[in-house]
């Protein structure tokens, strides 16, 4: 009985404490709720500037990546091109004997008619035309005038767009450098440094021929020669055909076709290039040797030849 007649006195002062805690604050109840809110407001800031740093960061390497992306392609674009330019479309060496002549022709349709005792290397780029000769050549060279056609022997060089001319270089007889039509620069060059020391530009009927030791500074390193005739020598068909050539000009090409040395006896003229040496007319055929020339030749302009064999 005493137990349930206290049961509702327990029951009113449980709930009254119950109440009476639901409504105490504790002490340091507000400045943990400001702590939360700074919290969560912090939260809400970096959640905030987070997407705009990551879309900055993001743009920066997209950037960078289009960036290094433009420099490859430049670069691969670049050496493409390098590589077109400096990509061999032809190339070759020929050489000849005594007696012959060959004709070459490049696959940019110029042509090079090689002389007895003659050697030629040539290659061939989109830009560039180089050939280096040794003998004797007559060059027919196709108009290009994005690649310059470039011919070297020792320090002289030989440089044409588009013409028709012939180089005489061989070994221990000075350049020769006639032209048939067009236009021909030549140009002597320092051994050492490629530097120019000279050059000469020539036009049809004109000739070069080099001075190779000059004596003084003043003294020049070509000769230069106009209205010659170009028919004095001919002998790029196999045959020697002689045109009221000069003497001096009719022993260098036998010297050249035969190689060999020559030497004038008996009445000799006295210097071969002067201007009152005999000249001769004639044609002489690729299978006839040597001395069938030379003794036809000293038979027509009553002179003594004897040959010297290398």
């Amino acid at each position: 009985m005493n137990h349930s007649n206290n049961k509702p006195k327990i029951d009113d002062e449980f709930n009254e404490i119950w109440n009476l805690a639901g409504q105490y604050t504790y002490s340091a109840e507000s400045s943990n709720n400001e702590a939360w809110e700074k919290f969560q407001s912090g939260l809400k800031e970096k959640s905030q500037a987070k997407p705009t740093f990551t879309i900055l960061k993001n743009t920066q390497r997209i950037w960078r990546a289009a960036a290094a992306i433009t420099l490859l392609a430049i670069g691969g674009w670049a050496f493409w091109i390098n590589q077109q330019k400096t990509a061999i479309l032809d190339a070759g060496s020929v050489a000849t004997l005594n007696q012959q002549v060959k004709q070459i022709t490049l696959k940019d349709g110029s042509t090079i008619t090689l002389n007895a005792n003659s050697s030629v290397k040539y290659k061939v780029t989109k830009n560039s035309r180089n050939i280096e000769l040794q003998g004797m050549a007559h060059f027919e060279v196709a108009k290009n005038p994005n690649a310059p056609f470039v011919i070297r022997s020792g320090q002289n060089q030989v440089t044409v767009l588009g013409t028709g001319f012939d180089v005489r270089s061989y070994a221990k007889k000075p350049l020769q450098v006639t032209v048939n039509h067009g236009k021909v620069r030549v140009e002597k060059l320092a051994k050492n440094s490629n530097t120019m020391l000279e050059s000469a530009i020539l036009t049809k009927g004109m000739r070069v021929t080099e001075n190779p030791a000059p004596s003084t500074k003043s003294e020049q390193y070509f000769t230069v020669e106009s209205n010659v005739n170009l028919k004095s020598v001919s002998w790029s068909n196999g045959s020697l055909d002689f045109d009221n050539a000069p003497l001096a000009d009719v022993i260098d090409a036998v010297e050249e076709r035969y190689n060999v040395q020559i030497d004038v006896l008996g009445n000799a003229p006295t210097g071969l290039r002067n201007n009152n040496h005999p000249s001769l007319t004639a044609k002489f055929t690729q299978n006839q040797g040597v001395d069938a020339v030379c003794e036809i030749i000293g038979q027509a302009l009553n002179l003594t030849l004897q040959v010297n064999r290398k």
